[in-house]
């Protein structure tokens, strides 16, 4: 069978890893739910694809397309979202890892969730908190899927943000 092109859905992976040849950003090999594994390509679209032949990999990835999820901010290549139910295993998992923590000041007035995700090529990789005082602390989990430069251009959109 010849090699096709298919979307690999975000609610389909369960871990993400650094992919081993040099593809370039966005590149990964993943876990699925259902235990494959595939590698896949970032979409700026939204979610991933992989390109393969697997007949089962194939079958499982076609009936089991959806609707991506909603992301409230979105610039470039990452990306905020409202934390869900099935966010709840990640967060426990990252109760497990030393964070990169930066924290700032919002303006009083600010249009931010208390709580969000941050996610890199559609990988969450931490979490934002703003507390009573109009603290914001970013938290750092995933730190293989994001560079310093990233985390301070994220942090210089959510100032721009707060001053617009």
């Amino acid at each position: 069978m010849k090699s096709i092109e298919v979307i690999v859905p975000r609610k389909l992976i369960k871990k993400f890893y650094l992919h081993p040849e040099p593809y370039g950003d966005g590149a990964y090999v993943v876990d699925l739910i259902n235990g494959m594994y595939t590698d896949v390509f970032y979409r700026e679209e939204g979610g991933f694809i992989t390109i393969t032949s697997e007949k089962d990999l194939i079958t499982y990835l076609k009936k089991n397309q959806s609707i991506s999820n909603d992301y409230f901010y979105r610039d470039g290549v990452y990306s905020f979202r409202q934390i869900k139910e099935q966010d709840h295993s990640l967060l426990e998992n990252w109760k497990t890892i030393s964070p990169i923590t930066i924290q700032l000041d919002v303006a009083k007035g600010h249009d931010l969730p208390n709580e969000f995700i941050v996610c890199f090529y559609w990988i969450e990789v931490g979490k934002i908190v703003i507390n009573d005082s109009r603290r914001l602390t970013l938290n750092i989990y995933e730190k293989d899927f994001i560079s310093i430069l990233d985390i301070s251009i994220v942090l210089d959109d959510l100032r721009k943000e707060q001053t617009d």
